[in-house]
């Protein structure tokens, strides 16, 4: 199956540095597992081709899957019992790399940032932040010396865990956050991208002021 949407991004990405193994392939679905994340990414454009793969490569024991057709993933969400679910818009950034906010500098967190990380953030578990510590995938952010938030790259490869501290807010750091982590992962080749919540109005909001694009329809990530 050829992976020219917005919607496969998060497979070409994993494929593209080496962390996917494709699990099965025809000419109407992909399924792959990254070994960074451990999550399975189904991409399908034929749902009955879909399901019949997870049939035969999911089970009750997958902890982390993706499924690309929202239909098809609400579906499998009942099937596999996941317990958890994330039904979002997927957005990429196609533009010319952007200009870094030059009010702030940033730098790899380290190891003696994750009591602050894990004191601050709860949308991802202390065992997956020190995971993307020790892959420099969390960005702090800092005005003139203070640290005014931070941002990183889930373990598949998507940007997220955007946080800026109270006193910092409505200043535009959100958004200056994200354009150092875009320039980040285009000098490394790569298409940056993300999935907002379908309902959150504020993220989509800015996503579309920083100039990504947003895809059409919606993606379902589930987890138990």
């Amino acid at each position: 199956m050829k992976l020219d949407g917005i919607d496969c991004l998060g497979i070409d990405r994993v494929l593209r540095r080496g962390s996917g193994e494709i699990i099965a392939d025809t000419d109407h679905a992909l399924l792959i597992r990254d070994d960074v994340s451990g999550a399975y990414m189904l991409a399908c454009d034929d749902p009955s081709t879909g399901m019949a793969l997870l049939d035969r490569h999911i089970s009750r024991d997958c902890s982390l899957l993706m499924v690309s057709d929202y239909a098809l993933g609400i579906a499998a969400f009942e099937r596999y019992g996941f317990s958890e679910k994330l039904e979002c818009f997927q957005v990429a950034y196609f533009g010319e790399k952007p200009a870094a906010d030059s009010r702030l500098t940033v730098r790899a967190a380290e190891e003696q940032d994750l009591p602050m990380l894990t004191a601050t953030y709860h949308l991802v578990s202390p065992e997956e932040l020190e995971k993307l510590i020790r892959r420099r995938s969390i960005l702090l952010g800092y005005e003139r010396e203070r640290l005014i938030g931070f941002i990183g790259e889930h373990l598949e490869g998507s940007m997220g865990i955007l946080y800026v501290f109270p006193a910092y807010r409505r200043r535009g750091f959100g958004s200056a956050l994200q354009k150092h982590l875009i320039i980040q992962t285009m000098e490394k080749g790569y298409i940056p991208f993300g999935q907002v919540e379908k309902d959150n109005r504020n993220s989509l909001r800015l996503q579309k002021k920083i100039g990504m694009t947003k895809s059409d329809d919606l993606i379902v990530w589930m987890w138990r």
